[in-house]
């Protein structure tokens, strides 16, 4: 896999949305991840009821090799999916699950934009399993991994140029402060979580997006301490 700074991936998932967009780019701050993943990428996208034995296998995406079991007829069974096709988990399509189930999805799109060529299949992480690890390797190895394919993902889902659409949409240009590293006004939260929704991403996901898109303004936590919660004294520490 060719590596990527965080601001290529940036760059690469913004034009991509905003190919797959055209003309509407402009006013879009939520995207239709299945329509993109199948019209735009081209990949199969599938949804079964998985029968791996890691419960946190959610979705997977073929290399046309490597087997998966799904349950079928109340069975397990092993089956190799067509290179490319994405496995989404079935339970992932109750309305409950909507944030879950659009990462998952975009999520398994990165790796087909990440890895073009898709050498090896892909869970929500990816090793060579003809290699011999250190304990130690493994945890690199699955960290960098998830980190790169997650903000491809959220590069994807929630696109800067989205992000700043739907901050212009509710007048919050100038930012929103956060105190200390994660500490919000009610009001701020609130607000939060409802763009979050817009954007059809969970509140975590999009607190984490602003981070890095530049939205979070941090302020000291003693200011909230003192000005919010009429408690302690000004000058305290950040």
């Amino acid at each position: 896999m060719n590596l990527f700074t965080y601001d290529a991936i940036d760059e690469l998932g913004d034009e991509l949305i905003r190919q797959y967009l055209g003309e509407a780019a402009d006013t879009t701050f939520c995207v239709d991840v299945e329509g993109f993943v199948t019209d735009f990428l081209g990949l199969p996208l599938l949804y079964r009821s998985f029968a791996e034995d890691d419960p946190d296998k959610i979705g997977f995406i073929s290399d046309g090799i490597t087997p998966i079991r799904v349950y079928e007829n109340g069975s397990a069974a092993s089956r190799v999916y067509s290179k490319g096709t994405i496995i989404i988990e079935e339970y992932l399509r109750c309305e409950s699950e909507s944030g879950r189930r659009r990462f998952t999805i975009i999520h398994e799109g990165a790796h087909f934009v990440l890895d073009r060529a898709l050498p090896r299949a892909g869970y929500h992480r990816e090793f060579d399993y003809e290699r011999c690890y250190k304990p130690e390797d493994f945890q690199q190895l699955f960290t960098m991994s998830e980190a790169i394919f997650d903000r491809m993902g959220a590069a994807l889902l929630m696109a800067r140029f989205m992000v700043c659409n739907l901050v212009r949409r509710y007048g919050v240009t100038d930012g929103i402060p956060v105190y200390g590293d994660n500490v919000l006004r009610p009001e701020d939260r609130l607000l939060i979580s409802r763009m979050a929704g817009d954007m059809g991403a969970s509140f975590q996901a999009f607190f984490i997006r602003l981070r890095e898109v530049g939205f979070l303004i941090r302020r000291p936590l003693a200011e909230y301490i003192v000005e919010d919660m009429g408690l302690g004294k000004a000058g305290g520490s950040n």
